[in-house]
C-alpha cells in the first residue's frame, strides 16, 4: 500500500523555520542588525536590517535624514573594525556630522564615479569583495534585471547592502526583498512606508524621531580635506576591493 501523504501539520513540523506563510512576517536565518528604532525593528523581518540582502530606500530628495536613519548600523560597522563603502553619493559627505553620529570617518571609502555602467561595476565589486561591512550605492536608474543580479551577489556576503533611489522608483519593479519609501515629517523625524517586505504590507507609515546632529548637514556642498582623503578614483579600486 502507498503511504498516505503527510499532513500540513507534519510538513510544518518537519520544515520548521523553513516555511513562510504569506500572511506572516518573514523570517531568515541570516543575521540582522538593529536599526536602533524599536518601532521599525518590529516591522522588519527578523527584527532589523537584513544582511546578505538588498534593501532599497526611496527618497523624495537627498539629505532628508537617510544617513541618520542608518546611523546605528553604520556606527556598529566601524566600531567592529569594518569599512563602509559609499558609491557615488550626490554630494561630498561632511565628515564632522558623521563623526557626531559616532561613525568613524577613517573607515569610510568614497567612490566617485559618474557613468552608470562604472557606478554599477564599482558597486558590484565592492559587494563581492566582502571588504565592507556596509555598502551604500546611489542608483538613480536601474533595471529589475540589475537589482536581481545585485540581490544574488548580496546573498554571498554577510554585509548590509543599501540602494538609495528616487521616490519615483516605487512604481518600477525591483528584486530587492525590502523596499521602504521615506517621507519627511516634523523636525528631526521621518515617516517610513514599507512598500515591500517578506510579510503582509504595512498600511500606515512608521514615524520615527532621528538622532540630532546639531547644526551639521550630513552632506557638504564643496570638497573638504577630509572628504578628499577618503575619496578614491577608479585606478585605486583594485587595491581596495580586490
Amino acid at each position: 500500500m502507498l503511504a498516505s501523504p503527510p499532513s500540513l501539520l507534519q510538513i510544518e513540523s518537519r520544515f520548521k523555520n523553513r516555511i513562510w506563510r504569506g500572511n506572516a512576517l518573514g523570517f531568515s536565518n541570516d543575521p540582522v542588525i538593529s536599526s536602533g528604532f524599536d518601532k521599525l525593528d518590529k516591522e522588519l523581518p527578523g527584527g532589523g536590517w537584513p544582511t546578505r540582502s538588498l534593501t532599497e530606500l526611496l527618497l523624495p530628495a537627498e539629505g532628508m535624514g537617510e544617513i541618520r536613519l542608518l546611523s546605528q548600523p553604520l556606527e556598529q560597522t566601524t566600531r567592529n573594525g569594518r569599512n563602509i563603502l559609499l558609491v557615488s553619493p550626490p554630494y561630498i559627505p561632511y565628515m564632522h556630522a558623521w563623526e557626531h553620529l559616532n561613525i568613524d570617518s577613517r573607515r569610510i571609502v568614497i567612490a566617485r564615479v559618474y557613468k552608470p555602467a562604472e557606478r554599477l561595476w564599482v558597486l558590484e565589486q565592492g559587494i563581492k569583495s566582502a571588504a565592507f561591512g556596509t555598502v551604500i550605492g546611489w542608483l538613480p536608474e536601474v533595471s529589475q534585471q540589475t537589482t536581481r543580479r545585485l540581490q544574488i551577489i548580496a546573498r554571498t556576503v554577510p554585509s548590509l547592502i543599501f540602494l538609495f533611489r528616487p521616490a519615483s522608483a516605487q512604481f518600477e519593479p525591483s528584486a530587492a526583498p525590502l523596499r521602504i519609501l521615506l517621507d519627511s515629517g516634523r523636525r528631526h523625524a521621518l515617516s517610513l512606508y514599507l512598500l515591500k517586505r517578506r510579510g503582509t504590507p504595512v498600511a500606515l507609515p512608521i514615524r520615527i524621531s532621528l538622532p540630532w546632529t546639531r547644526r551639521f548637514s550630513i552632506f557638504a556642498s564643496s570638497p573638504s580635506a577630509s572628504a578628499r582623503r577618503n575619496a578614491v578614483d577608479r585606478s585605486s579600486l583594485p587595491d581596495i576591493i580586490a
